[in-house]
């Protein structure tokens, strides 16, 4: 008995040294098993960036290319680019564009002719570039935006969406601001998503990412992770904006849809905290030590074990991929989040007390997505209902998955699944 009071004093003092955006892994319960809606996995071998070492010993340099495996590469493009966010921050951005679907230079010299220049001085443009709209990623704990060009983004864009990713700050291709910072508040990550959703726009007057998707493209926004709460901080923040009518008194958004992937729920990590302690101790050994510790970098079963399930490649994750991984988990965690700070925005003010609704609901432009997996070691079955209830749905959608639905064999399970959401928006 005093051994287990002395393990849980550890395992909540160790919460309070995790990393950027890490916190909640190993504060979040649980490792359910639930009935699977999606099956049919596709397995295939992840493409690599070229220059990320497979080595222990690392030198991690920000990304400058990609190199894809997708067999969908002859009607994409990706590309890695450092990007001034009108917030401030120097971020890195991953963007994969259909090339069937992107206007030609005589389309935009037409438009520039016909109708001028813009109040900017830019050439006056169509409201949107694509067909489709445009899927913009936001990553979890241990991960930067790489982690969707893998699978998610050529998948995406070889059906018409253009693509793009937003790494966070704390992550080795977005330092954390000032230079040297350890630790980033949860507003600092929201202002970035701000200007990075609006920086989209070909329009925008503050920053110029040059991707072409147009001057008021609908966006799509897709959290996984600690990328989800970051969302729906963002969704709070953005819906202030709004008057009790709904009606918008900032449109530079065009904000068409929101999925949430295996997100941490809004009250954060302290009840799930205590879920896990009662639920399983060893669990939630393997939790602290694999975020508090960092011990996932390094570890390759515990690496498996909490982000692709499975043993050896049984998941399509071969030894190989998860010293890869490792790589990039090592890359991306320099900085950790201002948990103190956290803490005082959670739980949500702006939420139904009795309904477990946010508040920002009734605004929203479609219904949302809340998407959990089956085997996920990291989201527990009651900090997803409690996600889904906070974003108006009866239930979420699970799909048959480790916690990184975007990576391994079991990809293209929650890819689908976020398809035929997309194919219901208005």
């Amino acid at each position: 008995m005093k051994f287990h009071l002395l393990f849980l004093r550890f395992l909540l003092l160790a919460t309070l040294s995790l990393p950027s955006g890490a916190f909640h892994f190993a504060a979040i319960v649980g490792s359910s098993h639930w009935h699977s809606i999606a099956s049919g996995a596709v397995y295939r071998t992840p493409s690599s960036p070229t220059n990320v070492p497979k080595s222990p010993s690392r030198t991690l340099p920000i990304l400058t290319s990609i190199t894809s495996s997708n067999p969908s590469a002859d009607v994409v493009k990706t590309t890695v680019q450092q990007v001034q966010l009108a917030s401030g921050t120097s971020a890195e951005i991953i963007s994969c564009l259909p090339l069937r679907n992107k206007p030609s230079f005589s389309l935009n010299f037409l438009s520039s002719v016909l109708f001028g220049k813009g109040g900017n001085g830019k050439s006056k443009i169509s409201d949107q570039n694509f067909d489709k709209p445009t899927l913009a990623f936001l990553h979890g704990s241990f991960h930067a935006s790489w982690c969707w060009e893998e699978n998610y983004m050529p998948y995406f864009a070889s059906l018409g969406y253009p693509c793009v990713g937003l790494s966070l700050q704390g992550t080795g291709g977005t330092p954390a601001i000032p230079e040297g910072a350890k630790k980033v508040k949860i507003d600092s990550h929201v202002k970035d998503l701000d200007s990075f959703l609006r920086g989209l726009s070909d329009d925008d007057q503050n920053q110029e990412f040059g991707l072409g998707l147009g001057g008021n493209p609908e966006i799509v926004l897709i959290g996984h992770s600690f990328g989800g709460l970051t969302t729906m901080k963002w969704l709070e923040t953005f819906y202030d904006k709004k008057d009790e009518k709904g009606h918008d008194h900032d449109d530079g958004i065009n904000l068409l849809g929101v999925a949430l992937l295996c997100s941490v729920p809004p009250s954060g990590n302290g009840p799930m905290t205590l879920r896990y302690l009662i639920r399983s101790f060893s669990d939630s050994w393997k939790i602290t030590v694999g975020f508090a510790m960092k011990k996932a970098i390094n570890d390759k079963e515990l690496c498996r074990t909490l982000f692709f399930g499975g043993s050896d490649d049984s998941n399509g994750v071969t030894d190989e991929d998860i010293e890869r991984y490792q790589g990039y988990f090592e890359r991306d965690t320099v900085a950790t989040i201002d948990l103190t700070d956290l803490a005082s925005k959670l739980p949500s003010l702006r939420v139904d007390k009795t309904s477990g609704k946010a508040q920002f609901v009734d605004f929203l432009p479609s219904e949302p997505l809340v998407l959990g997996a089956s085997d996920d070691f990291i989201v527990d079955k009651e900090g997803l209902d409690e996600t889904s209830s906070y974003m108006g749905l009866d239930a979420p959608v699970v799909v048959d998955s480790p916690h990184d639905v975007m990576l391994g064999g079991k990809w293209k399970n929650g890819a689908d699944a976020v398809l035929s959401w997309l194919n219901k928006l208005p």
